[in-house]
């Protein structure tokens, strides 16, 4: 049994090799039953396997090690993180599209476009938000610290806005309030406020000393923090 233990970005670094590489071989019988027709303009070529925008192959790996994170450090099995990334990528046809090269560079420069010119209606870009679906493996683990953090707020609005020196409060009492307990609140908390490098994503914003859940992330949560 092999162990990683570092930051996702060494992950990427040192095991992203072996995943792309495992990726392809995933993707290739697939390919092959296409007989090089492009799945766009339907002509035959050397087909590429196009990651489905949003499903890109790193937001599927953190997508998967936010299961191993204690503390902003992995630690996980090789072998089983691997196969959990291989499974994620399934079905094949929901996460790749198979398209020549030049449809294959059309495709990403027309999403370029549309993320440049699309706002949503809380004023934010999409891509902002690049890692919202981790909130549906947090809510199946009560015992990870970004599920206590985000139970605490809910718990905390229940009785009107929520102060961020309640939420810090309530995450750092462990002896009255152990399933809320985060060991590194001051450390977590902030890298829930941006998808940028190796943060956790961005779920809360605050001003004035309130905490909010930015409305994108807040449908995510209804949907699955409720059940």
């Amino acid at each position: 049994m092999a162990i990683f233990e570092g930051t996702v970005q060494e992950f990427h670094d040192f095991i992203g090799p072996r995943i792309r590489n495992a990726v392809n071989n995933l993707t290739r019988s697939y390919r092959k039953k296409l007989n090089g027709i492009c799945e766009e303009c339907g002509t035959k070529n050397e087909l590429d396997s196009a990651h489905v925008h949003g499903r890109g192959r790193r937001e599927i790996i953190e997508e998967v090690l936010s299961e191993y994170s204690q503390n902003g450090t992995i630690r996980c099995d090789i072998k089983e993180a691997e196969n959990k990334i291989l499974n994620t990528h399934q079905p094949i046809e929901s996460n790749f599209r198979f398209l020549c090269h030049p449809c294959h560079v059309a495709y990403d420069e027309k999403i370029k476009k549309k993320n440049m010119l699309q706002k949503d209606s809380d004023g934010s870009a999409p891509e902002e938000f690049k890692k919202i679906s981790r909130i549906k493996r947090w809510a199946k683990r009560p015992d990870q610290d970004n599920h206590k953090i985000i139970s605490a707020f809910l718990l905390l609005e229940t009785k009107g806005d929520v102060l961020l020196s309640a939420l810090q409060k309530l995450c750092t009492n462990k002896t009255d309030f152990p399933q809320y307990y985060v060991a590194k609140f001051a450390g977590h908390y902030p890298s829930m406020k941006t998808d940028g490098g190796n943060s956790h994503g961005k779920v809360f914003c605050d001003k004035d000393g309130i905490v909010h859940i930015w409305p994108k992330v807040r449908e995510e949560i209804r949907k699955y923090f409720s059940k």
